[in-house]
């Protein structure tokens, strides 16, 4: 079974990202950084294992590249919103929108996900729902992660627009010449690609 992160403060997961993105980037984000940020309650201290898992921290609070964008506010809310996806990815397995799911749904999915008691779902729950609230889920952002699971595919992805790609075809041609002494085959070979296949 999966277990959530979860805050039972959640009122401050947006502030802490406000300041966040005041702050400069620290080497490590400790408790005492949070302090630092005006949030000394024990229970804001959920929000540094809680943003590990989203992918914003390090296992030892060291920021990640993410953090750089959570720190954007040009780009905090969609990547975010990216993040979520790949934290509660079981949940989006049921609802690719579950994020916008009646609380009821998303319980039940959280429920059967986790196998959490009804306390243990609300906060869960809860903490999710405080994250969607401040995200973006219109825009799509792929993350370095992301494009890792996506190094597989068998068709790769082109950015460029159709009209703008080239239309050229370049050929490489192997040439096995066989091992021999006699120079006149080697001549006989190269005179023949020269009056077949060179313009």
């Amino acid at each position: 079974m999966t277990d959530y992160p979860y805050m039972v403060s959640n009122n401050k997961i947006a502030p802490i990202i406000e300041k966040i993105q005041q702050a400069a980037r620290p080497q490590k984000f400790t408790i005492e950084v949070l302090r630092t940020l005006g949030f000394t309650s024990t229970n804001d201290r959920a929000f540094i294992p809680l943003f590990k898992k989203l992918g914003f921290f390090a296992d030892d609070g060291t920021p990640t590249t993410l953090y750089d964008q959570l720190k954007d506010a040009t780009s905090t809310k969609y990547i975010l919103a990216a993040q979520i996806k790949e934290l509660y990815s079981e949940l989006y397995a049921i609802n690719t929108e579950i994020h916008k799911a009646p609380e009821t749904e998303i319980k039940g999915a959280i429920s059967r996900v986790t196998g959490k008691d009804a306390d243990g779902v609300g906060r869960i729950y809860n903490t999710f729902k405080t994250l969607c609230s401040i995200a973006d889920f219109t825009h799509i952002v792929t993350t370095p992660s992301q494009e890792e699971n996506n190094s597989d595919d068998p068709v790769p992805t082109c950015s460029a627009p159709v009209a703008l790609r080239s239309s050229e075809f370049h050929y490489n041609i192997q040439i096995h010449l066989p091992a021999t002494n006699d120079i006149s085959v080697y001549n006989t070979i190269f005179k023949s690609l020269k009056e077949n296949l060179l313009m």
